[in-house]
């Protein structure tokens, strides 16, 4: 019943993604889970594979099949479209981090599963040139294959690596077939993010690499708060950061906690001010949003020059709503040694009804307060500064790592449309009795997640159930998550949770929780709330605009002065907004910190990150 269950899932989730345009074989990672393919261990029957002239364009490869399962090439796959070409037993130069990791039993890194599926897909067969072990070894031994000039066909590297392959010129020119080339998925792909991973890539107007991208707003902090405590209050839902500031007030007012003292939190945050990854309390939105600094990120300028956001003038306007916020204990007077674990026990103990954190917060720091008070209720916003303003947003990096080709091969091209065909490959069906899983890492070409595959869906969603009301039954509901591509699994899966589903309980009007059937049920039912419902609802109705990194990598110069240059723009962060600006006041300290800044690194690691982009 499990295996059936798992089936089922992974189907339900197949049937979404594929019609977003999201791969199949690999994911954002945002729930921790290790992507799989399973195989049918009682067929064993082999076939001819057919050559690149007679399959590209044709129209009906039903009977074509590959590996010893005697699998067809996928049938959503149309291969008569003009953009879809296949490169039937063409062989190609891989390297891999899978030494430590072992396959089952019949099976080798160019003989598996996704290497099967890839080939069944593409035409495209593996051939492993070295193997080493995930993390350092691995790193250092490409780094070595780097230098010496003898990199395989296709491998995937990071944003630094990238740079030195480009300054090497070991790796292929890209730009016409990802510019210009009709690859549709990709160019679909990317489009959700008005193309800013090719954006990034490119380098003298030129890009080298396939980018593999994040999920677009997949760690922005949206502001979480208590809905039940706002309640109590009789406090309005806020449309401004000045409203916001007045529920803070208010909560550290009342004593939720029940123990006679007015010692609740205002808005537990950390000392982490970057727009780049996630970290609970994080307040780069804050300077988003107020202001329009970018810390911790690259910024392009109208003139053609970077300047790291950090430094950006527009960072005093933040700072000084910051340090106003200190000193009326809106933040807590030691946030600077607090970590994503302290905001998690203090509101865990009801000591805090504000928190910043990710759409999927429910997992996070939500956690403790869903388990140790079945009162608590939570609602999410993105806020601008001023109400009529459009929210900025943490849009992640661009480019997750990139794809590159030996500059040699004879036809590059034919890797930019395999991965246009691996976007949209579905995995093998897994209603098998007997079947075995293969983890991701063996994935020739692990695969991308639409940037706006959280938004896109329940926006559109919304607005029928919430606005026009389209949508008003369960059933119609899911037929639209379908059709659009988003699609919360239980409101799918018939079974999925026992009792009522939670948009039962949305349309009744109700507590998701008080429709369980049990407190396990009511606890799992009411997270879906918050993760499907809440949290995109946030930001499918804010409609944030992405500020992301214009360069993603490392400099000489960043290797040398780094460490260094984030403990100091991090002390001089703090010191502002706890007003320790030695009698200063805070435009000129962050003038001086500047200054500072540049003198001591900064400058050097500028006009570095300016030659690698090429301006």
């Amino acid at each position: 019943m499990k295996k059936r269950l798992l089936g089922v899932l992974l189907i339900v989730a197949l049937i979404a993604c594929t019609a977003a345009g999201c791969g199949q074989n690999g994911g954002s990672g945002s729930a921790g889970e290790t992507t799989t393919a399973a195989v049918n261990k009682e067929t064993v029957n082999s076939a001819e594979t057919q050559s690149a002239e007679e399959t590209e364009g044709a129209a009906d490869l039903s009977s074509l099949t590959f590996g010893p399962y005697n699998w067809g090439v996928p049938a959503a796959i149309d291969y008569s479209q003009p953009g879809i070409k296949r490169f039937d037993g063409v062989e190609f130069t891989r390297i891999s981090d899978t030494a430590n990791m072992e396959l089952p039993e019949g099976m080798s890194i160019d003989d598996n599963t996704y290497t099967w599926l890839f080939e069944a897909a593409t035409g495209l067969k593996t051939k492993t040139e070295w193997v080493a072990g995930a993390g350092s070894p691995y790193t250092a031994k490409m780094n070595q294959a780097i230098a010496s000039g003898e990199i395989p066909d296709l491998m995937k590297v990071d944003m630094t690596q990238y740079y030195a392959l480009i300054k090497a010129d070991l790796i292929a020119d890209l730009t016409d077939e990802l510019r210009s080339g009709n690859h549709p998925t990709l160019q679909k792909l990317y489009g959700m993010s008005d193309n800013k991973a090719l954006d990034t890539l490119e380098v003298d107007g030129r890009i080298y690499g396939i980018p593999r991208v994040n999920a677009q707003f997949d760690s922005a902090p949206l502001i979480w708060i208590r809905k039940d405590w706002m309640e109590k209050l009789n406090l309005e839902e806020p449309k401004t950061l000045a409203d916001l500031e007045k529920i803070a007030l208010a909560f550290m007012e009342s004593d939720f906690d029940g123990n006679g003292q007015k010692d609740t939190y205002g808005i537990p945050v950390v000392a982490n001010f970057t727009s780049v990854g996630h970290s609970d309390g994080t307040l780069c939105d804050i300077f988003l949003n107020v202001g329009g600094a970018a810390p911790g990120i690259w910024q392009l300028q109208d003139d053609g020059t970077v300047i790291y956001g950090s430094l950006m003038e527009e960072a005093k306007e933040a700072l000084t709503l910051l340090n106003s916020w200190y000193e009326k204990g809106i933040i807590p007077s030691d946030f600077a040694t607090w970590e994503a674990d302290t905001i998690k026990e203090t509101i865990g103990n009801n000591r805090a009804g504000i928190a910043l954190g990710p759409w999927w917060a429910n997992g996070r720091f939500l956690i403790n307060s869903l388990t140790m008070d079945e009162e608590a209720e939570w609602t999410a916003y993105m806020l601008p500064e001023h109400e009529g303003e459009r929210v900025r947003s943490a849009g992640g990096n661009p480019v997750s790592d990139v794809y590159v080709v030996r500059k040699d091969v004879e036809d590059p091209s034919m890797f930019v449309y395999a991965y246009d065909i691996w976007c949209e490959t579905p995995q093998i069906p897994v209603e098998y009795e007997n079947f075995v899983e293969v983890s991701n890492s063996f994935n020739p070409m692990l695969t991308s997640v639409s940037p706006k595959s959280y938004l896109i869906p329940i926006r559109t969603v919304l607005d029928k159930v919430v606005g026009s009301g389209e949508l008003s039954s369960q059933e119609e509901v899911k037929q639209a998550c379908l059709e659009e591509a988003g699609v919360p699994l239980d409101w799918v899966v018939e079974g999925a949770f026992r009792g009522k589903s939670v948009y039962d309980a949305m349309e009744a009007g109700e507590d998701p929780r008080a429709v369980a059937v049990d407190d396990l049920d009511a606890l799992n039912t009411y997270r879906q709330y918050l993760q499907w419902w809440a949290g995109p609802r946030a930001m499918a109705e804010a409609d944030p605009e992405a500020v992301m990194t214009s360069f993603q990598g490392t400099t000489d110069s960043m290797e040398v002065y780094s460490s260094f240059l984030e403990a100091y723009e991090k002390e001089a962060y703090v010191n502002m907004i706890m007003g320790n600006t030695d009698g200063q006041s805070i435009s000129e300290y962050f003038d001086a910190f500047v200054k500072s800044y540049l003198e001591q690194g900064g400058a050097a690691v500028t006009a570095e990150v300016q030659e690698a982009l090429g301006n």
